[in-house]
């Protein structure tokens, strides 16, 4: 299977021939108190962006058939404006896939629905569940995450992101479109190339980290939460002090805690 190229490379030729995005309006999934209300401004250029280049690659790739699917401006801008909606939220990576997919499917342009088809294609080409089997799976397992036999680690760490407490409690009107939101993300990176490797629990079950049974004892009656949910933050205890990557995955850990209601402070 050909690897899709990032879409800036396959475009720039002709991306300085672009006519100005057309003005569009997307707000992303979750609006919770967790999550913004509206996407940022620089999301919204991006999705425009990334809208004005499939354009332009569609053009490139269907000539004339494209000119006769949108023959004037206005219909150019509203359908631009209708691309948009539908693909807020997904990154370069799935997009560059659904590109080289639909360039070998489709003798005609694509309709959106044409589009999103292809690009659910992406996730049973690279072994990974489409986003709602992804978190039914996640909140099937989010008692037990570590002794789960995940489908794929983007599930396990999209739901880890998503806090597993937070899908244990909250609806999923209110959980799931957190949870796509970092699914989503991460099936960017494993369409790009990086594995995710899941930590085995006999890591955190180890007693021989520092500090590791009174702080698990400690958390547990902060929080109100078994041991085996608080486990999977401390996993940075088992890195070596003053790493780069202890001191990123402490950062990690103090802020999911601190959504479940953690005031204090981890060891370093």
């Amino acid at each position: 299977m050909k690897e899709p190229q990032p879409i800036q490379q396959i475009l720039s030729p002709i991306e300085s021939k672009l006519a100005a995005p057309s003005q569009t309006y997307t707000t992303q999934t979750g609006n919770t108190e967790r999550e913004q209300s509206q996407a940022s401004p620089e999301a919204e250029q991006r999705t425009r962006v990334l809208v004005n280049m499939l354009f332009a690659r569609f053009k490139a790739i269907y000539t004339h058939k494209f000119a006769s699917a949108y023959s004037t401006t206005e219909e150019v801008k509203l359908a631009k404006r209708e691309w948009a909606i539908a693909l807020k939220g997904f990154q370069e990576p799935l997009l560059a896939y659904a590109v080289e997919r639909t360039k070998e499917r489709f003798a005609w342009p694509p309709t959106i629905s044409e589009f999103l088809s292809v690009i659910q294609t992406a996730y049973k080409a690279y072994g990974l569940p489409e986003p709602r089997q992804a978190y039914m799976e996640a909140c099937g397992c989010r008692h037990n995450p570590q002794e789960n036999r995940w489908s794929h680690a983007a599930v396990y760490f999209a739901g880890s992101e998503t806090g597993w407490h937070y899908l244990s409690t909250e609806d999923e009107r209110t959980t799931r479109p957190i949870f796509e939101k970092h699914y989503t993300r991460l099936v960017d990176k494993v369409i790009n190339g990086e594995k995710l490797v899941i930590p085995k629990p006999v890591m955190i079950e180890d007693k021989s980290a520092p500090v590791l049974d009174d702080l698990l004892n400690d958390l547990s009656k902060q929080l109100n939460l078994t041991e085996s949910d608080i486990a999977p933050h401390l996993y940075y205890l088992y890195k070596t002090k003053g790493t780069k990557i202890r001191v990123l995955y402490r950062e990690r850990a103090q802020e999911a805690l601190k959504a479940l209601g953690y005031r204090g402070q981890l060891p370093n």
